[in-house]
Parts: structure tokens; C-alpha cells; sequence
């Protein structure tokens, strides 16, 4: 089933047929505990905000741990683009979260996504009008929140972070683990702008 946004020429698929988006609940608890993790992950980046703008030597040492850097420069990035991250975050619905599919790439303005086996989201950058969220089954399988791991929590957060309108950030490094803050630091100008560095930087409990 499509629905065509008044005044907009993108299509956007609803899956209100055929199975669920995760097998092992409803739709109705998908789109639940969407909006759970999205509150959870919008409280976390407001929090990171109010760190930044203190600027204290705890929150000094957490934007170089994961970024290589804690200049002026930096603390600008983060502060534009988690600001513009948490107003998309905080408008998300259950609508934007829909299941992965190749003609809702080419409606949303994107090639279809050639993301390899194991890709649990994926978003069109472009796609600064609906902000939907690509759900691919693997998504399923992940922990639903970690403070030290790649979750469905961090994930939300990390394709919030692909669109333009907010980091339009990149996939040149994947996986939040213990091993990810020794690769930004020495690769600083490719952390700022790595989907996980910042996700991880959001959720990382110290």
C-alpha cells in the first residue's frame, strides 16, 4: 500500500499488509517500542548537549576519546549536528520506521541500498522530508538498548545521524565496541563524521 504526502512527490510505503517488521512481535510492539527508544535516545543526546555546552574537562576528555580532537571546531560540529539530530529524533513516528525495501529506496530518492548481508537499517541521506528509517529483519536480533554495544537504541540514533539535515554522516568505520575510540583517535576527521563514533559518543556509559 502507498500514501502520497500532499504537496510531495515521495511516495511513502506503508506495511500495513503482509507480516510483521520483526517476526517475533506485532506491529503494534514494534511501533511501541520505537517510540520508547526513541525518547530513551533523545534524552541521551539532550543530554550530551547540555555536557557540551558546560564544556567541562569530563565532558573534554569523553569528545576526544571517541573523536581524536576537543578543539573549538569540534565541540561545533557536535553541538550543530546533535541539535539537528535530537529535532529529527524527536519527531520521528511510528510511520518512519517502515520495512526495507527496494521501491521505498527509489521513492525516497535513493538506488536501492546495496548494504551488505547484515544490514539491520539503512536510510535515503536525501530524504530530508520524511525522515523514514529502513527496518531489514537482522534488526530483529539486536539488543534493544546497550550503554557499550551496538543496540536497536544506538542504531536509531546512528541512521538519524545519515541524514543530510543533520551530520550526514558516513559509514567508514562500523561497530560500537572497546576498540572503536583508538580508530577516532587516529582518524579524527573521519570520526566526526562516522555514524557509530557519534552514536557511540551519545550512548556510551563511562
Amino acid at each position: 500500500m502507498t500514501n502520497t504526502t500532499p504537496g510531495s512527490k515521495l511516495k511513502v510505503f506503508l506495511t500495513l499488509n503482509g507480516p510483521p517488521i520483526c517476526p517475533a512481535m506485532t506491529d503494534a510492539e514494534f511501533r511501541k517500542l520505537m517510540m520508547q527508544l526513541r525518547d530513551e535516545g533523545a534524552d541521551l543526546v539532550k543530554e550530551r548537549l547540555d555536557r557540551l555546552a558546560e564544556w567541562a574537562p569530563e565532558e573534554r576528555r569523553r569528545v576526544w576519546t571517541w573523536f581524536g580532537a576537543n578543539d573549538h571546531e569540534i565541540r561545533h560540529s557536535l553541538i550543530t549536528g546533535l541539535t539537528a539530530t535530537l529535532a529529527v529524533m524527536r519527531s520521528l513516528a511510528p510511520g518512519n520506521f517502515l520495512r526495507a525495501h527496494p521501491d521505498l529506496d527509489r521513492s525516497l530518492g535513493c538506488l536501492p541500498t546495496n548494504k551488505n548481508v547484515g544490514t539491520v537499517a539503512h536510510v535515503c541521506g536525501p530524504d530530508t522530508e520524511t525522515h523514514t528509517i529502513s527496518i531489514h529483519e537482522e534488526f530483529c536480533t539486536i539488543r534493544d538498548r546497550s550503554r557499550a554495544a551496538t543496540s536497536k537504541l544506538s542504531t536509531i540514533i546512528h541512521e538519524c545521524t545519515h541524514f543530510e539535515d543533520t551530520f550526514g554522516a558516513g559509514d567508514p568505520k562500523y561497530g560500537i565496541t572497546r576498540f572503536l575510540p583508538e580508530w577516532g583517535q587516529s582518524n579524527p576527521e573521519m570520526a566526526i563524521k562516522n555514524a557509530d563514533s557519534i552514536s557511540a559518543y551519545v550512548i556510551w556509559l563511562d
